[in-house]
């Protein structure tokens, strides 16, 4: 829905870039742009569908078109911008993905575009920027306008200077002779205002062309993960590298460790371990210093730091069940906060502002996904159309991630809290347990490299950057990299 009753600028897009479109939405309404959204005002395939697209159109200050491969190629798209220039709106196209040969129409090859594939915030508020003095020049215009349709009036006494037959005959004339003049000068002067935004208002840094772009924001931090350099799952480690790859070392070399994150300011690394004969969760320093956090005589799981740095929410297995548990960030007043009798809760996710969590209900492949507060009363269902193993991440951006399907047969997909603007984001039938990076841009995720020959040593980790959808392969071993977990 638009944010307010005032001017409201028209989205086209393409429904492949729905993720991104729905976090571009989200970013200039912080910024205080009414936006008109197809599928928040409209049911999709209903008869009135084109009907109120041309409304909207009609109604707009302006249309921001969002530029990738797939809306280059997308009918809908190219209808809409017609649509715009038809009646004389000013189009601001935004470019989210690939380059310019790909992404771009002929029909606006010659307009300024904000380039979105890097400095994205700087571009966001470049565009904000445009579209706010793009409101302003709208306003001016149509109060000259109406400053120009205002009759000329008369009293009495100016019309009994005059033969009143006389004068009307001179007023007609010269109100014929007028308009002829006005309409000249408006023809000569004022041409259609459907091409391109106010240029001096955006940054050439953010408008340069593909050979220009130069990535500043690529993948930062750090990835710590489960590596089974004895091939044996009864004897998995701890290791950790930087996000593009480089650094790789193994942290643990004795028992079972499993299921790692990184504290919020990247410094130590929390995991299961079964040192004592049971799994607890245990912190370490990168220099390899261990400290245990709990003794609780059970079998934990995937412990996590909240991004506040004040409590660890993880699982324990009671009765042959998970459970979700809470504790303190240095271990302490541990305690049970959902749990329902012989079903099974797991893989428990932060919010990014350490209110809420998010955790897997069900069995096997088919656990659906719910968000509660640390209180653990009335958990919501985050959407009834997820059905997944369990393994999520959360963004700073607000988006969810999630996999679904078994070992040689998963997809990643992303929904935003509110359940909706569901994606296939990774749709290559091999990526499981994703996790984003700092900044939301980057998703790291386990891949199998010997789908073929199933062979369960093949996995490797890999990142997709969302914006372009580029991937990397970060890890190539002999044995299965798993489990990553991105942090600072």
């Amino acid at each position: 829905m638009s944010t307010s009753s005032g001017p409201h600028f028209f989205i086209s897009y393409s429904r492949t870039d729905t993720n991104q479109k729905q976090n571009i939405i989200k970013q200039l309404r912080t910024r205080g742009i009414n936006l008109w959204v197809d599928i928040e005002n409209l049911v999709p395939g209903s008869p009135a569908w084109e009907r109120e697209i041309e409304r909207a159109i009609r109604g707009a200050a302006g249309i921001i078109v969002l530029l990738s491969p797939e809306s280059n190629n997308s009918e809908w798209v190219r209808r809409e911008i017609s649509f715009a220039e038809q009646n004389d709106k000013y189009v601001f196209p935004v470019l989210i993905r690939g380059d310019e040969d790909d992404s771009i129409p002929l029909r606006l090859s010659n307009h300024q575009w904000v380039d979105l594939r890097q400095n994205y915030d700087n571009g966001l508020d470049e565009l904000a920027d445009a579209l706010k003095d793009h409101l302003g020049i709208t306003a001016a215009d149509q109060e000259t306008k109406q400053q120009q349709k205002k009759p000329v009036n008369f009293t009495t006494d100016e019309l009994k200077k005059f033969a009143l037959p006389g004068l009307l005959a001179l007023i007609g004339l010269a109100c014929i002779g007028g308009l002829f003049v006005l309409g000249s000068i408006i023809t000569n002067n004022i041409q259609p205002q459907a091409a391109t935004p106010a240029s001096t208002n955006i940054d050439p840094a953010v408008t340069a062309t593909n050979a220009d772009v130069v990535i500043s924001d690529g993948p930062a931090g750090k990835i710590v993960y489960t590596c089974q350099v004895n091939k044996a799952n009864s004897s998995d480690q701890i290791c950790i590298m930087n996000a593009d790859g480089t650094g790789q070392r193994q942290l643990t070399d004795a028992n079972d460790n499993q299921d790692a994150s990184l504290a919020p300011d990247g410094q130590t690394v929390i995991f299961i371990s079964n040192q004592t004969g049971n799994y607890e969760i245990v912190e370490m320093n990168l220099g390899g210093k261990r400290t245990p956090l709990t003794d609780l005589d059970g079998t934990l799981g995937l412990p996590a730091i909240s991004p506040d740095n004040q409590w660890i929410a993880f699982t324990n297995r009671v009765a042959g069940f998970d459970q979700v548990w809470l504790m303190e960030r240095d271990g302490t007043n541990p305690r049970m906060i959902f749990s329902l009798p012989g079903i099974a809760a797991v893989a428990p996710t932060w919010s990014p502002d350490s209110d809420e969590i998010l955790f897997a209900v069900g069995k096997d492949l088919s656990r659906q996904l719910f968000i509660m507060g640390l209180d653990g009363r009335e958990p919501r269902l985050l959407s009834d159309q997820i059905f997944t193993p369990g393994r999520t991440d959360w963004s700073t951006q607000g988006l969810i991630a999630y996999f679904i399907g078994e070992t040689w047969n998963g997809e990643v997909w992303t929904i935003y809290a509110d359940g909706t603007g569901m994606a296939q984001v990774i749709n290559d039938g091999n990526a499981q347990s994703p996790s984003f990076s700092p900044g939301g841009r980057y998703i790291a995720y386990t891949g199998y490299t010997d789908v073929a020959r199933r062979d369960e040593f093949s996995c490797e980790i890999f990142i997709m950057d969302l914006y372009s959808r580029e991937q990397w392969q970060l890890t190539d071993n002999e044995y299965c990299d798993y489990q990553p977990r991105w942090g600072k």
